[in-house]
């Protein structure tokens, strides 16, 4: 971390000119009387991908700046590859002071805590509304009692909303104002709108955890819980409404409505060359309000978007499911100033920012009565209010039995993942998935299996029960056996 420094030497034996001088100087530097004297300067390294927050944050830390002898010196991420940057200044020892970790999962969160790249916000940080006390999860949020990060987000979203223009979807018959609710539906507006050079989608293949989640939420509005079955604790990658995801993602290559250029983009650039008018629909998140009205504005009110995740069949049926929210902004270890990065990230919490981050549009705020109260585009109320809707709150272990937080920090990566996987099938490197998938499934048991008999040798008292949920009801959240 870089660290500038100003000092001040003494001054004695001069001339009353040369002493009005030096008092300008001082003056300019903060230094007379009644003023703090030099202190050092702090810079605290700031990494995430929250593209649509920059103009937020930076106001924040300005003012944090103009009260304290500290900045925050940012650097944007790009989604698909922040988390290869975060490894390689692991281990160069140059992590920021506080960044986010971009990747899917609060396994993955538990593997770098007990990598060390984390330590806890530092005494005097509070976290008290009562949404907010709610929102401090042990493995999640909390690491042996201790409070490591914080969400800003709710956990009612998904990344899998589709977005498209309206004149090219009411071209093709169906409402604009709703968009394709249904998977025939958007198979249907994607063939009739391909043509001219134009494609009815365009997915971010080259972006395999984005993919992963799309295939995650498609999988769980055709029936499944999510990767487990929470009934049984097995894992259902292998399952119907999984292969049947894959199947409807797969129909746009099948049908010729797929942008033959999806296999070489991430999402902002798929996003790019969809906003250029290359492509009618694109599956997006709910931040994708932001990106567009800070870097397409003038193409924001041609575009509407479905209020839920496309269903295959009942819309009364069709739910996605979230556990606990994970932090967003974590310290890190390797930070020599953990007591000023706990008073910037401290600015995260208050009335003004839930506002503010309503504003720009990005993942909704922990806070979602702030949406109403927020100047936002129809689009991105909409979408927020449809999660009301169709998200759950779903089963985690982890917020059962903290225990089972020493599961996911023993369990090694099962490759190829669900991303890559799925990057498979669209190069064709095999016609049937259920296989593939169920060699997946099985391996992932077999790993999770290990693990838990490392954390039990250990002295953690886990066990495969810990994935069951009896009680857990399809379409409702679970809020009393956590």
């Amino acid at each position: 971390m870089s660290i500038s420094k100003t000092n001040a030497a003494p001054v004695s034996g001069v001339s009353r000119r040369t002493l009005l001088q030096g008092m300008a100087m001082l003056g300019a530097a903060g230094l007379l009387p009644g003023r703090s004297f030099a202190q050092d300067m702090v810079t605290i390294k700031w990494w995430d991908v929250f593209q649509p927050l920059i103009p937020l944050h930076q106001k924040i830390w300005d003012e944090f700046a103009a009260s304290h002898p500290a900045k925050v010196e940012y650097t944007p991420g790009n989604p698909s590859d922040m988390m290869q940057s975060l490894q390689l200044a692991f281990r160069s020892n140059q992590l920021p002071d506080v960044f986010n970790v971009p990747v899917s999962g609060i396994a993955a969160v538990n593997a770098l805590q007990a990598a060390g790249w984390f330590q806890p916000l530092a005494d005097g940080f509070t976290f008290d509304k009562p949404f907010q006390k709610e929102a401090l999860t042990e493995g999640f949020t909390n690491f042996g009692g201790k409070p490591y990060s914080f969400p800003i987000f709710s956990q009612r979203q998904t990344a899998t909303s589709l977005w498209f223009f309206k004149e090219d979807i009411e071209a093709a018959d169906v409402d604009p104002e709703a968009g394709p609710a249904s998977w025939d539906e958007a198979r249907k507006a994607a063939l009739a709108g391909t043509g001219d050079g134009k494609y009815g989608l365009i997915l971010p293949l080259q972006f395999g955890d984005r993919m992963r989640a799309h295939l995650i939420d498609l999988a769980q509005t055709a029936g499944a819980a999510g990767e487990i079955d929470w009934r049984t604790g097995d894992y259902a990658h292998a399952s119907q409404p999984f292969l049947d995801a894959i199947e409807f993602l797969m129909s746009f290559q099948k049908d010729g409505s797929l942008h033959p250029g999806s296999s070489s983009v991430d999402a902002r650039q798929g996003r790019a060359r969809w906003v250029a008018g290359e492509a009618v629909m694109f599956f997006d998140g709910p931040w994708n309000s932001g990106v567009l009205n800070g870097s397409f504005a003038d193409q924001i009110d041609l575009i509407g978007v479905t209020g839920q995740v496309p269903y295959p069949v009942d819309q009364a049926s069709a739910f996605n499911y979230r556990g606990p929210s994970g932090g967003t902004f974590y310290i890190s270890a390797q930070s020599q100033h953990p007591d000023i990065a706990t008073q910037v990230l401290q600015m995260l919490t208050t009335d003004d920012y839930y506002v503010g981050l309503a504003e720009r549009m990005d993942q909704p705020p922990l806070d979602l009565t702030a949406v109403e109260r927020a100047n936002v585009h129809p689009t991105y109320k909409k979408v927020v209010s449809g999660y009301q809707n169709s998200v759950r709150l779903a089963p985690d272990p982890l917020a059962r039995n903290p225990a089972i937080s020493a599961v996911y920090a023993e369990m090694r990566d099962v490759t190829p993942g669900i991303g890559e996987i799925l990057q498979g099938a669209f190069s064709g490197a095999f016609s049937d998935a259920k296989p593939i998938l169920q060699q997946y499934t099985d391996s992932m048991s077999r790993e999770r299996d290990r693990a838990i008999e490392v954390a039990k040798s250990q002295g953690a008292e886990v066990s495969l029960d810990d994935w069951v949920f009896e009680g857990w009801t399809p379409g409702e959240d679970l809020t009393d056996n956590y």
